[in-house]
């Protein structure tokens, strides 16, 4: 498709264009002097060169020397493929001397018959060369439109491309600054949520060793109270040995009581069967020894009270101070009784 827009915006070109750039090809570049004809060897090239120098067509010798620049500028061109067509040059030796003077002789007997004709050749081959030239100009120029206006749709595609590149790099630059700021934001909360995790990893280190700690005191509490609940088994153990041994003297003590009563009551019996009036002679004795028995009851109570008030304590509080005293008090009380 761009070639053939091409085609048509180069089959476009206006003749004035056409025109012009055609007559500057045409003229010669002022850089280029005309090659000059080769010099004779000798004196006889020499005469032969001023014979034919009259029959020479100067408008065609005109016409060869304005074509060898614009030759030479062809050749000089690099190849391009917009160019439809190329130029070449064939080398062809210079004749020798012998045939030289050969043609100049026959030049001379058939210079005056084919003089006109040479000079409509040389009008025809003019004429030929200027539109064979006019028409490789104007496909040179058709082509360097060609490929200039191609060279300007290449130029502005590659325009378009350079700022949709342009637009595109800042694109991304922007979103590498955005990731670069987001990346800084990321590593700034990074620092900081390590500083809390090491300040949690203290906290739990201390809390593991309060825990520890912890731990080990209520390992030593249970060990105290395990100690404290036998200890207080062994004192109830104890405690239901001397209530025994308290029930048992209490059933001592009872049973002396009543043996007393009944020693009493037959002693009184038997002094009144009698009929002794003792009244007088024993009344005495009878007192010492009701005061010795109501001293000895007396303290026996006393010692039983303070018993009952050891055990009393000893079951408020079983400690071994309680306990010793406890048994104090028994070995007392038993011997009051004993």
């Amino acid at each position: 498709m761009v070639d053939r827009s091409q085609r048509r915006r180069g089959g476009a070109v206006s003749s004035g264009d056409t025109s012009a750039a055609a007559e500057k090809l045409a003229q010669p570049p002022p850089s280029s002097p005309p090659p000059h004809p080769p010099p004779c060897s000798s004196s006889s090239s020499a005469d032969g060169g001023r014979g034919n120098g009259g029959n020479v067509d100067r408008l065609l010798f005109k016409n060869l020397v304005e074509m060898v620049p614009l030759v030479e500028s062809l050749m000089d061109r690099r190849a391009n493929s917009s160019y439809s067509r190329r130029a070449s040059v064939v080398y062809t030796p210079a004749p020798s001397q012998s045939k030289k003077a050969a043609d100049t002789k026959a030049g001379r007997t058939a210079h005056s018959i084919s003089a006109k004709k040479r000079r409509d050749h040389g009008e025809n081959a003019q004429k030929s060369n200027q539109d064979a030239d006019n028409g490789d100009d104007y496909s040179i120029i058709l082509s360097k439109a060609m490929a200039a206006e191609k060279d300007r749709e290449e130029m502005a595609m590659l325009r378009e491309q350079i700022s949709d590149l342009q637009k595109k790099l800042l694109e991304k630059d922007e979103a590498l600054k955005s990731a670069e700021n987001t990346v800084n934001q990321m590593s700034a909360s990074y620092g900081i949520l390590e500083e809390q995790v090491a300040e949690k990893d203290s906290q739990l280190k201390s809390t593991t060793s309060q825990l520890q700690n912890a731990k080990i005191l209520l390992a030593d509490k249970q060990a105290a109270l395990e100690k404290l609940e036998w200890e207080a088994k062994m004192s109830n153990r104890k405690i239901e040995e001397l209530q025994g041994d308290v029930d048992s003297m209490d059933f001592e003590i009872t049973a002396l009581m009543k043996a007393f009563e009944k020693l009493s009551e037959n002693d009184s019996a038997t002094y009144s069967e009698n009929g002794i009036s003792s009244s007088l002679e024993f009344e005495p004795l009878q007192l010492a020894v009701d005061e010795i028995d109501n001293d000895e009851i007396q303290k026996m109570e006393e010692e039983r009270a303070a018993y009952v008030a050891a055990l009393t304590a000893v079951k408020e509080n079983p400690s071994d101070d309680f306990l010793s005293k406890a048994a104090e008090a028994r070995l007392r009380l038993r011997a009051f009784v004993v």
